[in-house]
C-alpha cells in the first residue's frame, strides 16, 4: 500500500497529474478545493472514494483512495485539532486507522507544531 500526503497550495485539479504519476493507494491533500470543484482532465485518474474536511470551499484537506480503500472519519474526531483526522481506512481484507493531517496554527497558541503534539497525546490510545 502506498500512502502519500502532498500539500498541493490549492487548485488540486489543476495539478493532480504531478503526483498521480506516484500511483498513490491513498493520497492525502491539504490545501485541496472541495470535491465539487474537483473537475479533472480527461486522462487524470479519478478517485474510487474520497473524504473531504474544511469550512472553506477552496482550502481543505482531501484524502483520495485510488485503489479499493474506503474513506471514513472515526467518531473519536477531535474538533479541537480541526485539521488532524483519525480515518478508517478498509476494504474486504484490511482495516486500518491513518491520521489526516494539515498542521496549522491554533488560535491563540504561536506554534503549529503544538497542534500536533497535543493531538498525538488525545489519540494516544489509538
Amino acid at each position: 500500500m502506498k500512502i502519500i500526503s502532498w500539500n498541493c497550495n490549492m487548485a488540486f485539479r489543476k495539478k493532480a497529474e504531478f503526483i498521480l504519476k506516484e500511483q498513490p493507494d491513498i493520497l492525502i491533500v491539504p490545501e485541496c478545493e472541495h470535491p465539487d470543484k474537483l473537475i479533472f482532465k480527461n486522462d487524470i485518474a479519478k478517485p474510487t472514494d474520497l473524504f473531504w474536511f474544511g469550512k472553506n470551499q477552496n482550502k481543505g484537506l482531501g484524502i483520495f483512495s485510488y485503489s479499493d480503500f474506503k474513506i471514513k472519519l472515526l467518531s473519536i474526531h477531535n474538533p479541537e485539532f480541526k485539521y488532524v483526522l483519525p480515518l478508517s481506512v478498509s476494504n474486504n481484507e484490511i482495516e486500518l486507522t491513518i491520521f489526516a493531517i494539515w498542521a496549522q496554527k491554533p488560535q491563540n497558541h504561536d506554534c503549529y507544531t503544538e497542534q500536533i503534539w497535543n493531538a498525538v497525546h488525545f489519540y494516544s490510545d489509538l
